[in-house]
């Protein structure tokens, strides 16, 4: 019943398969090991990464709130986006500058910074709300073909009811009434 009749041949075939398989055995081993740690590394160096994003953006917030010193802010905020434009921080930080120039009366300085938003966005959310603002902004300036251009940009159905807002809001303040009334009933 037993394949081999004595031990030595027990032996021998083992010594056998190990010459066939012993390198890609050890080599399997070597990547799996490998793969797993460069695994790890990689994922601490992503959180890494993130951590000091959201360090600079609580610098910007924190300036900002206080008013301290909003040009190391704005020294920040670009930091940020040559950095680490792949995190959401990097839009929310210019949201974040482009609601304190906005309300200090900077209106192109806080477009600027909604432009940078915009671009900068690695979330969808972030992007359509940084494109709202930046539309509100370009009505008011009277930038209407810029802010046309945004509202026509292609973008998600589940937004078509604040587009059709901003587009009625467009269209009002170029004097078309009732265009206007059939956007916001939309």
């Amino acid at each position: 019943m037993n394949e081999y009749e004595t031990e030595e041949q027990q032996i021998d075939a083992l010594k056998r398969w190990w010459k066939e398989n012993g390198n890609s055995l050890i080599i399997g081993l070597f990547v799996g090991i490998s793969g797993l740690f460069g695994y790890r590394y990689y994922i601490d160096m992503q959180h890494h990464h993130a951590v000091q994003a959201s360090d600079l953006y609580m610098g910007i917030v924190e300036n900002v709130a206080l008013q301290k010193d909003i040009e190391q802010a704005v020294d920040m905020n670009n930091q940020l986006i040559n950095e680490y434009s792949d995190t959401p921080y990097a839009a929310l930080s210019s949201m974040v500058l482009a609601r304190s120039e906005y309300k200090k009366g900077n209106k192109d300085t806080a477009a600027a910074q909604l432009e940078l938003a915009v671009k900068h966005a690695s979330d969808d959310i972030i992007a359509h709300q940084a494109r709202f603002r930046l539309v509100d902004i370009y009505i008011e300036q009277g930038n209407y073909d810029a802010a046309s251009a945004l509202l026509d940009s292609k973008h998600d159905p589940a937004y078509d009811a604040q587009y059709a807002e901003l587009r009625g809001d467009l269209l009002a303040a170029q004097g078309e009434t009732e265009k206007s009334k059939a956007e916001y009933d939309r």
